[in-house]
């Protein structure tokens, strides 16, 4: 017996209830109809698809069916409420003596001649539509071959960006319009008249490429165009979410193999790629699903990478009326925003997270090269000795990231220095590790140098000989020495570490600064024995990292010195793991860290000290 005559309904009556208006009968029910192109949707739920007025698909969850099932699914009838609901809605109740009547079918109206397609006049000129695109993050050498190969111009009438889509043969058959003027919202979007929606917008085809890249949007194709400037074809713009482009793309190119599939990072985005990829796959293509990882499209992620700000995306405006809702759901949204604060702070997480792996990364690189390549090594030193609260990873870091650096800070140290980062170079900066103000782990902050500030001079230490400040900073560094002092005379270099006696020499007839840079090295050397204690010591082995504090702490402190000899750097540093050259970087800059610290607060002048930062690097 069929199952639904066990609810005593007759065929009439089924077919009454299953050829319900769906537009009409939302409307009844208080959802908010919204006509787009051919199909209706509702403001409530905008995944919702309502074609030829009669049959509904959500593609979030790949249902769909009649007005029946939408009852159904969405008010929580069964089967014989949802068909008695229709019935009454057509005034054809089970009491009604014209239950049994069918209800008279409305003859199809002819189909409307087609306009015919003709592309808006063009504007002598290409400069708003260019300005607008470059604001959206779009290169400009993108923007101008797709002006070259005739994909875009300006209208004349409106000044609206036209991306045009041509056929197999380079004809035009299909345009879409999208307005210029956009900043205070959604802008104007609109195909022309006539349109060919089965073309949209593409890029020719190469023969000896075997994947085609699908967008929802022309300006997310031509972001991810600025992102991967190594694309050039092979790529296909729905301008929607109709997979008709791609079908013709696929039939006009037969040698493809792959699609790749970049549509939006949202609910209708997301169900259409995967509702695609089921039937691509079926039709022996190889699919892949690829979603832009910060923000709704690769435009949003195009201005990221370029500003480093993740663009809000603003919810619909909701036409309920709030009454009613609180009517009928209140505290409705309450579960939502929990659940949308847990999913965002897990996201929020996740990508602190990665952005630090990242910067790991990147240091690690830089740790690498700096000690591979002697011209990088010296860079570094000389850095470090300008900078020597920073350290050695966060100097590698700044290298990395601002390669001319000389003095970095980050924002609120130069205020407090009474300089201002210039608001131009804000993005500008270098991301560096600083301990969080809990003082568990690491976050991520942003420095900038000298060069993209403005304001006061910055005061700077200079050791002069036969001077105050000189003397006592040679009482302080010799105050560092683990083992005896004495003094001596015709020394070659001006002092001695003598690892034997476990004794240090100084030639007292040696002038101040010459003085100052033997003296640091060999300090250095001694400490590095740690009086007999370290048994992996030999001077040589030594000599590149104790030359290297000498010359850092003459950097900081305005002694004239040379450079150390770096000849056996690289052979040195050869066959190490990233965290031996790192220990190595450390082990530099902590001792010369250690004794400048002390130096500085030995002859710097109240006004000197440096204002107290809001964490340590790391």
């Amino acid at each position: 017996m069929n199952a639904n005559m066990a609810y005593g309904f007759t065929e009439t009556e089924l077919d009454i209830a299953r050829h319900t208006d769906l537009p009409d009968l939302l409307s009844s029910l208080g959802y908010t109809l919204k006509r787009i192109g051919s199909y209706y949707t509702t403001a409530e739920m905008d995944s919702i698809r309502i074609k030829e007025r009669l049959t509904w698909r959500r593609y979030s969850t790949r249902q769909g069916g009649d007005a029946i099932s939408f009852l159904q699914e969405f008010c929580g009838m069964r089967f014989p409420e949802a068909v008695d609901y229709l019935l009454a809605y057509h005034g054809r109740s089970r009491d009604s003596p014209d239950r049994d009547k069918p209800i008279p079918r409305p003859k199809p109206s002819p189909p409307k001649e087609k306009p015919p397609f003709v592309l808006p006049p063009a504007n002598p000129d290409q400069r708003r539509v260019s300005a607008y695109l470059r604001k959206r993050g779009i290169a400009s050498q993108v923007i101008q071959r797709f002006l070259d190969a005739g994909l875009l111009y300006e209208d004349a009438p409106y000044h609206n960006c036209v991306f045009v889509g041509r056929d197999g043969s380079g004809q035009p058959k299909f345009a879409s319009k999208r307005g210029t003027m956009d900043f205070n919202g959604s802008g104007f979007k609109r195909d022309v008249l006539g349109s060919d929606k089965k073309v949209g917008f593409r890029l020719p085809c190469e023969p000896e490429i075997e994947e085609v890249a699908v967008f929802e949007a022309p300006i997310d194709l031509m972001s991810f165009c600025t992102l991967c400037p190594e694309v050039h074809s092979n790529a296909v713009a729905l301008c929607g979410l109709y997979s008709g482009p791609l079908d013709t793309y696929l039939q006009d190119h037969p040698h493809l193999k792959s699609i790749k599939l970049l549509l939006d990072n949202d609910e209708p985005g997301i169900a259409a790629a995967k509702e695609m990829r089921g039937r691509y796959r079926e039709a022996g293509y190889e699919v892949e699903i690829r979603v832009p990882k910060y923000g709704k499209d690769w435009n949003a992620q195009l201005k990221y990478k370029l500003t480093g700000v993740l663009e809000e995306v603003k919810p619909p405006k909701s036409t309920e009326n709030p009454t009613k809702k609180e009517e009928t759901k209140p505290m409705a949204n309450l579960g939502k925003i929990i659940s949308d604060k847990s999913t965002a702070d897990a996201k929020w997480r996740e990508e602190r997270q990665a952005d630090k792996e990242t910067a790991a990364a990147l240091r690690d690189a830089s740790v690498i090269q700096i000690t591979k390549d002697p011209e990088k090594f010296a860079r570094y030193l000389e850095l470090q000795g300008d900078n020597p609260s920073y350290s050695s990873g966060n100097i590698a870091l700044a290298m990395a990231q601002l390669p001319e650096a000389t003095v970095v800070h980050t924002r609120g140290h130069w205020k407090d220095l009474g300089r201002f980062v210039l608001d131009p170079e804000l993005k500008n900066g270098a991301s560096i590790f600083t301990r969080s103000a809990t003082g568990r782990g690491y976050n991520l902050t942003s420095v900038y140098d000298i060069a993209q500030t403005q304001g006061r001079e910055l005061r700077t230490v200079q050791l002069k000989e036969d001077t105050e400040p000189m003397e006592a900073a040679l009482a302080a560094l010799l105050n560092f020495s683990p083992v005896q002092v004495v003094a001596a005379e015709n020394l070659p270099s001006g002092a001695y570490y003598d690892p034997r006696q476990m004794m240090l020499a100084i030639d007292t007839a040696c002038p101040d600064s010459q003085a100052f840079a033997a003296i640091a090295a060999e300090i250095a050397q001694a400490r590095f024995h740690d009086r007999g204690r370290n048994p992996a010591y030999s001077r040589e082995g030594c000599e590149l990292s104790a030359q290297s504090v000498s010359y850092i702490l003459c950097r900081r402190f305005g002694v004239q010195r040379e450079l150390p000899d770096l000849t056996g750097m690289a052979k040195r540093c050869q066959g190490w793991e990233i965290e031996d050259r790192l220990a190595f970087l450390k082990e530099i800059q902590g001792m010369s860290r250690q004794i400048g610290g002390s130096i500085e607060k030995t002859i710097a002048p109240p006004q000197r000290k440096a204002p107290a930062r809001s964490g340590d690097e790391r």
